[in-house]
């Protein structure tokens, strides 16, 4: 006896854990080859698809360009420009935001420039004020800069227009709050049915936005794809379908237009029908009220979505039309 597939639609997502930046979940039961399927999916769109913002550029006061020595900076300045990718930002707004950093150098010993020392703005949310930019050696070192703040989409190449502007440096950006996905598919069962897939999904986030915000953002992101694939193969169905009858229909067309007995094609689409028979009849494969006729009364009142007044109202404009039912 041949075993049929387990329903697509049975499955869940379990969160097996999660904090502000790592989660682990269960989605499951999946028919078999499922798990990968979908596990993919997800890990493209988790990596590409979920909107961020990043440093797209920097100004720094004395330096030309990243290759410049700037004095009582530990760090060369490619380092530094390096290290501003690391930021991660929140954007509240749709236009670039820039921001000042200020810092000067302190006596006795060396001093951390970290992301808590970018000037606070309403606008931009940094989420790891603890992480370190570089180091001033001593009290006489000092860095100002201007850093620019946008949004996109995972990664940005360096706009090297932007160099027009002496001191600006143009800066690649990971634009994508997801910093990893790892995908694991294993083996569960319901019941008898034993070779089920059970995904694992494990979700590292820059803390700009939670795993599982993450993951329902892509969720969204795969049913407006599937919604306008659905839209797009029902219309090729339907052309496809329409052809399908033309062709079949040309060589009896071409005989009965020359012995007169050619009959008008009735399309339900252009008859201006009630709603309710117009989809009665569509989603029964009826698309021309000709192919309709020879059928019995029965067979056309038991049409699935056909009620009592759309059978009337059918009765009646086959009637006009002169089609016949047994």
């Amino acid at each position: 006896m041949a075993m049929t597939m387990f329903p697509i639609n049975q499955f869940s997502i379990k969160t097996v854990s999660e904090s502000e930046t790592e989660g682990v979940f269960h989605i499951g039961p999946l028919p078999k080859g499922y798990g990968a399927t979908i596990g993919n999916t997800y890990r493209r769109l988790l990596l590409s698809s979920i909107p961020g913002a990043a440093v797209t550029s920097v100004k720094i006061q004395g330096v030309e360009h990243e290759y410049t020595a700037l004095s009582g900076l530990q760090d060369d300045v490619l380092t530094l420009v390096l290290a501003l990718k690391g930021i991660a930002v929140v954007s509240h707004s749709d236009e670039p935001v820039k921001l000042q950093i200020q810092v000067k150098g302190q006596k006795g010993g060396p001093r951390q420039v970290t992301a808590a020392d970018i000037e606070k703005n309403s606008m931009v949310e940094i989420i790891n004020p603890e992480y370190v930019l570089t180091t001033l050696a001593d009290d006489k070192a000092q860095l100002n800069a201007e850093i620019t703040i946008e949004k996109g989409l995972g990664y940005g190449l360096p706009n090297e227009d932007l160099r027009k502007e002496i001191g600006t440096i143009p800066v690649d950006s990971i634009f994508t709050p997801v910093r990893l996905v790892s995908v694991e598919v294993s083996n569960t069962r319901v019941g008898q049915q034993t070779d089920l897939d059970l995904l694992e999904l494990r979700v590292v986030t820059s803390g700009a936005v939670t795993p599982s915000a993450a993951l329902y953002q892509a969720a969204e992101i795969m049913v407006k794809v599937s919604e306008h694939l659905l839209q797009t193969a029902n219309e090729l169905l339907s052309d496809k379908s329409m052809k399908q009858v033309q062709n079949a229909t040309l060589p009896v067309r071409a005989e009965a237009e020359a012995t007169g007995e050619f009959k008008q094609a009735l399309r339900v689409e252009d008859l201006n029908l009630s709603t309710r028979l117009t989809n009665a009849l569509l989603n029964s494969g009826y698309e021309d009220l000709r192919q309709l006729e020879g059928l019995t009364e029965e067979e056309v009142s038991s049409i699935k979505g056909m009620g009592e007044k759309s059978y009337v109202e059918l009765l009646t404009i086959l009637k006009d039309n002169e089609i016949r039912l047994i």
